[in-house]
């Protein structure tokens, strides 16, 4: 993921703080990343997709990247499908696109964040067991055993998500 981040980087300067970073010198940078999560790892919730679109979006940051988030997500999605959809707010849409390297399979905001303000989701965690089927799993079973969900798969399959047959 850093090396793509790398190409997107430019120069960063805080006058203020007094601090100036070289595209060139980000090679000898030492960045230590922990992440601490305090949701259930596995629950079904898509807590990976959510970690790698923040790590991405905080080595973008750092790397002074001025990218609109569409590159980004391509790069987010490497590490969890799904993040491609976690870098905006609101509810965003996953395109498919036709290319088979996934350069085309693309995210679409479809509203803000704002858009439903009185919108609320409350998730009550009743267990931190982690679930006996993955996500992967679950889907590849629906849909060898639900013809609707085949149909869908062979034709709106977004890239890494379902497995053609």
């Amino acid at each position: 993921m850093e090396r793509k981040l790398n190409v997107r980087a430019e120069d960063f300067e805080d006058e203020k703080e007094e601090v100036k970073i070289k595209k060139e010198d980000r090679g000898r940078l030492n960045v230590h990343i922990a992440s601490y999560n305090n949701f259930p790892t596995a629950a079904g919730l898509a807590s990976s997709a959510a970690g790698f679109a923040c790590l991405v979006y905080s080595l973008a940051k750092l790397m002074n990247v001025k990218d609109d988030f569409g590159p980004l997500s391509a790069i987010a999605r490497q590490g969890s499908s799904s993040a491609c959809r976690s870098l905006y707010g609101g509810f965003v849409k996953w395109k498919m696109g036709n290319d088979a390297n996934g350069s085309e399979s693309l995210e679409v905001q479809l509203t803000n964040d704002r858009h439903w303000e009185d919108l609320v989701i409350i998730i009550a965690v009743v267990s931190s067991r982690q679930k006996e089927t993955s996500s992967t799993t679950g889907r590849r079973e629906s849909v060898k055993t639900r013809t609707l969900l085949r149909h869908r798969a062979e034709e709106n399959q977004p890239c890494g998500e379902m497995e053609p047959f």
